[in-house]
């Protein structure tokens, strides 16, 4: 049995100017008492330093919203209101909630704790309506980050065999393709934001540190990245396949655009990767609306690995203002099952991206049908970026970043990664999966709110809509 995979988190904060959601504000009526300091295991307030007689100013940043200062405060000296940056940023997909637990999740790579509990609706749009059954959680002996049971998160990128053929003498005839197996369910995909050298560089680093992959385009990939080709996926057009011989001669996996009439010039262009060396081939495919037919086109012609990529909140590309648009949940689902009924699945590799935002988005994602995912915008979140959605998509990088040390980067990066890991870990657990590959299309493993709510109330709206007719 392989050892345990493990990431190793460090505390890691960012001094810039961080995000939180409730601003607390020490009033004038303070005593000084030093309650406060009692009551909060998050040290969110202390005495000062100049003068510790006084009450410094409350640390924000490190609050976990419990309110125990508030009810504990002897004179009610202290007050709580939302932040405004918080109400304004992201939208109706990236919530404000989403940006505090990525940071937190990236400042010590551990699953942030709330005190106020959640009041939020039961479901919503995409993986929101979404469960998975954990009827495993009620185990003794359930595994999870501190399980005594193996759990592998490791999952295989390449093409496979349906079947295999041997000879009378029991030899192996089939040709077995070759594969790359990486040690979680999750590769980095750069956004087409410009980013400073050292994010790229700490980014890169970040996945070969984790073993896993991160996507460069050809023409960002410098000397110094390429010291690190082993954890690279190259993404190059087809044009480029003959100038850049030897970069794929170096590299594991190699991406390319999808373009009309793809699926003719596949073999051709696989025939010229694999003249170079052993890579494996990717094929980034946009989701819209034909997004499975295009799929299963790819497959069938021998595609190893394809990237079904929706936009950054997880929608259909292409889609004109005003027309109902398929989200990311929906469009993964569409491709699996029309792979399955095309008797491909087990043959290719899908990898999915767009609106994968936090880490329960990773197992749904592979539940619906994916074998991987690749993000993105949290990788930059994790960092400091802001992303504003409203009236369009804006990316704000904070000043001063290109100015952090390159290795605080990088753990922020591996620290997210950490956090992320050890959820899959205790969602595995808590369903009774011991292997991530398992995962895949196990819908049964899986409550979705259109089915229930049409299996119990449709048939009794449906008579309404009827009679109104």
């Amino acid at each position: 049995m392989p050892k345990k995979y493990h990431i190793h988190p460090k505390v890691m904060p960012l001094n810039l100017n961080s995000l939180f959601k409730f601003k607390i504000e020490r009033g004038e009526n303070c005593i000084n008492c030093g309650k406060c300091t009692k009551v909060c295991i998050y040290e969110a307030h202390k005495r000062g330093k100049d003068d510790p007689r006084k009450m410094a100013d409350p640390n924000t940043v490190v609050c976990r919203n419990c309110f125990r200062c508030i009810q504990e405060c002897p004179r009610g000296a202290l007050e709580k209101s939302l932040d405004k940056d918080f109400l304004n940023i992201g939208g109706t997909y990236w919530k404000s909630d989403m940006f505090i637990t990525l940071w937190k999740q990236a400042e010590d790579g551990k699953v942030p704790v709330t005190g106020a509990g959640y009041r939020g609706p039961f479901t919503g749009d995409g993986f929101d309506s979404m469960w998975t059954d954990m009827s495993e959680i009620v185990r003794p002996t359930r595994d999870g980050i501190h399980g005594r049971e193996y759990i592998s998160t490791s999952v295989e990128l390449g093409r496979k065999l349906n079947h295999l053929s041997f000879d009378d003498k029991g030899q192996l005839l089939s040709r077995i393709h070759p594969t790359v197996d990486i040690p979680i369910p999750i590769i980095f995909d750069i956004p087409a934001e410009n980013l400073s050298s050292n994010v790229k560089m700490a980014l890169v680093r970040a996945a070969a540190e984790l073993n896993t992959f991160v996507v460069l385009p050809v023409k960002e990939i410098t000397p110094k990245i390429e010291k690190y080709i082993n954890n690279i996926i190259v993404l190059i057009t087809p044009e480029g396949i003959d100038k850049h011989q030897g970069l794929i001669k170096n590299a594991r996996i190699v991406a390319i655009e999808y373009a009309d009439d793809m699926e003719k010039k596949l073999p051709s262009l696989k025939a010229k990767i694999k003249k170079a060396g052993n890579a494996l081939t990717i094929i980034r495919v946009e989701a819209t609306e034909d997004v499975e037919g295009i799929v299963s086109g790819l497959a069938q012609n021998g595609a190893e690995i394809i990237h079904v990529v929706a936009d950054y909140r997880g929608r259909e590309i292409q889609k004109p203002a005003g027309c109902n648009f398929r989200l990311i949940k929906d469009i993964i689902r569409a491709v699996h099952l029309k792979l399955v009924d095309d008797r491909i699945r087990d043959e290719v590799t899908i990898i999915s991206s767009g609106g994968i935002a936090m880490a329960e988005h990773v197992p749904k994602a592979m539940l619906c049908g994916a074998d991987l995912t690749a993000i993105d915008l949290p990788l930059l979140i994790a960092v400091g970026a802001r992303i504003y959605e409203e009236p369009e998509k804006i990316l704000v990088l904070p000043d001063g970043l290109e100015k952090i040390p390159l290795k605080k980067v990088k753990q922020r990066i591996v620290n997210l990664m950490s956090a992320w890991h050890s959820q899959l870990l205790e969602v595995m657990g808590a369903m009774g999966i011991r292997e991530a590959r398992r995962l895949r299309g196990e819908t049964g493993r899986a409550i979705f709110f259109e089915e229930i709510d049409n299996e119990t109330f449709g048939k009794l709206f449906k008579q309404r809509e009827i009679k109104n007719l």
